[in-house]
Order: structure tokens, then sequence, then C-alpha cells
């Protein structure tokens, strides 16, 4: 589907956890797009633009937006200024982030807000394609209160065996119990060897380097390894 320029409206927005607020968006008719891919919201009169992940699964006229308003740059103010019925210009969709038509195991690793495009790759897998290899998500955050959709992903893993969903906090209290320290710490806990998975890295450009280079020296090809980077 080649990208349009088109007009939504706001439909409903959450405030998720802390800084990050989840925006619905409804489009006049039906919204196709791939899961892992992003949209560009025109986020001022000058026609300055930013981009966001979809959340939310294919199908339909609505797509979810994650914005992390933290940096308070033109994006953050437009989505905190945005109210219910607001029209909005969505350029889109847009990105190659995305699932090949049949992926090998496949292993998830994000930072922040690069969980955004995992949300919909691994409904995909799990409630479409009726994918049963194994699936591995890794998502690194600083601070417990920083999370959200925790129960959602625990749901997952307890309804599909095939699914692993681990957090890794780098700031944790003494009562953390689960992985600590920073994703690249947990990948090589879990398993010495990562030989024949696909990996997908989102997040911080520090993050990609390191996991790429960790996956590669326990058994990931080169070939095998896709990411998108936030700056």
């Amino acid at each position: 589907m080649p990208p349009q320029k088109l007009t939504a409206k706001v439909t409903k927005k959450e405030n998720l956890a802390k800084d990050c607020w989840l925006v619905t968006f409804e489009f006049p008719d039906d919204y196709p797009f791939l899961a892992g891919q992003y949209v560009s919201l025109k986020v001022a009169e000058d026609g300055t633009r930013r981009s966001y992940s979809i959340a939310s699964a294919p199908g339909g006229k609505v797509i979810e937006l994650l914005v992390d308003v933290g940096p308070m740059g033109a994006g953050s103010r437009y989505i905190l200024g945005l109210k219910l019925g607001d029209s909005v210009e969505v350029l889109g969709p847009l990105g190659r982030f995305t699932l090949p038509p049949s992926p090998k195991k496949v292993l998830f690793v994000a930072t922040g807000s690069g969980i955004v495009p995992f949300r919909p790759m691994i409904r995909e897998l799990l409630e479409k394609r009726g994918f049963t290899d194994e699936i591995h998500l890794d998502w690194g955050m600083r601070y417990e209160e920083d999370l959200f959709w925790i129960d959602e992903f625990k749901k997952l893993e307890a309804d599909h065996p095939n699914f692993k969903f681990d957090v890794v906090l780098s700031k944790p209290t003494k009562e953390w119990s689960a992985c600590s320290g920073h994703v690249n710490d947990c990948l090589i806990k879990h398993r010495v060897s990562w030989e024949g998975w696909e990996a997908f890295l989102c997040g911080n450009q520090q993050m990609i380097e390191e996991v790429a280079v960790t996956l590669s020296g326990l058994g990931v090809r080169r070939e095998d390894v896709h990411f998108e980077k936030f700056f």
C-alpha cells in the first residue's frame, strides 16, 4: 500500500505510564498497513512532522500510536494538546521493518518505546498466523513504574506456550526479582547460543549496536538481524 496523506480523528487518549500516551485515531475508511510500519503526523502549521510506530494490529479504520512525551519537543507538545474529536493529518503507512512471510524462531529485543512495533508483530504471529515456533521478547526499561502492557504480554505468554516475555530493568528496586542490567545481559543469561533464530531490534542506537554484536557472537547470522533505530 503506497503512503497517502489522510485525515484521521482522535477518538481516545490514555496515559499508560508516566510520559507514555496511547492515542487512538480513526479514519473514514479501512486503513491497511503491515505490522511494524509507522506513520508521520503533521504536528505544526509550518509542516513539521514526527514519525510514530503503529501500536495496534492491522485491520479496520483505527490505529493506535504510543508516544513518549518525555522529550517535550514539537511532537510531544502536539500530542499532549490533542483533544477528542480533533483532526490530524497522517502520512503513511511507511517503513519496511516488517515480518517476513516465513520467519524462523523469532527474538524481539526492545528498549523504551521500541516495544511499540513489536506489539502488533507478536500478535500477528500468534493470533493471525498461528505461528508455533519459539518467540522471545526482551524489553529493557529503567524503572518498574515506566512499564506498560505487562498484563497483555503476560496473557499472551499464558495463552501461547511458544511465547516467552522478559523485562529487564537497568534501575530496579531491591524487590525486583526478574532480569536486571541491560538487555544484553539478559540475552546472554537466557542461553549460550541463539543459532537459528531471526532477531528484530528496536530502540536507541547504542543498544542496537551492542546487541547486534552480542547476537553475532551467539550464533545469529548477520542477515538475520533486522533493526529500527530511535534517535
